[in-house]
């Protein structure tokens, strides 16, 4: 049997060719696109990714960075939503400020959490947090081992963007193509 959230997120990718960069590639690529220095590939990796990056649009972007984290989908009492913040690295509407959201034209659901962990804490999150497994929970998480990418405590500006685009929200899916997009753009411009 299939869930019908699983149906939509399966409808709302659409196929493309070639096959998905490395969660390393990924995190690169979407450091640099956030203006952030990338300090764990080497310059000749460096300089393909940004001229790939001046050809692509943000549709193929959520495609080629789709490996970029394990997302699984909790379900969280809400009390405890404010602790579990915490505890990881914020990202979507959860990771914005109000300008940012007012900006996008979103809001942020004061009963969700979405957010970056490394795979060693999922666990100890799921047993301290007694999060149930649901695929329309209130709670998002992302695990990645590339923790380089997150050096600074925050997630970069182009994962949030890419972590609203792959919402099945409608406005959400929209403000972060927006958003991806912009970020291409003003890449584009810099290299010019």
């Amino acid at each position: 049997m299939l869930d019908a959230e699983s149906v939509r997120r399966l409808a709302q990718q659409r196929r493309r060719r070639g096959r998905p960069w490395t969660e390393r590639i990924a995190w690169a690529t979407l450091t640099i696109l956030s203006g952030s220095d990338v300090a764990w590939i080497t310059p000749p990796e460096r300089v393909r990714l940004t001229h790939r990056l001046r050809k692509t649009e943000a549709e193929d972007l959520a495609y080629l960075t789709s490996r970029r984290a394990q997302v699984q989908y909790f379900r969280c009492h809400p009390s405890a939503l404010d602790e579990l913040s915490a505890h990881i690295v914020r990202s979507g509407t959860s990771a914005l400020t109000e300008a940012d959201l007012a900006q996008l034209g979103l809001t942020r659901a004061a009963d969700r959490l979405d957010g970056y962990i490394p795979p060693d804490a999922l666990g100890p999150i799921i047993d301290g947090f007694d999060l149930s497994a649901d695929v329309t929970g209130n709670v998002i998480l992302r695990t990645v081992a590339t923790e380089d990418a997150f050096a600074d405590g925050q997630t970069p500006r182009a994962a949030i963007a890419l972590d609203l685009a792959e919402s099945l929200d409608t406005r959400d899916h929209a403000a972060g193509l927006r958003d991806l997009a912009a970020l291409l753009g003003e890449l584009s411009h810099r290299w010019r």
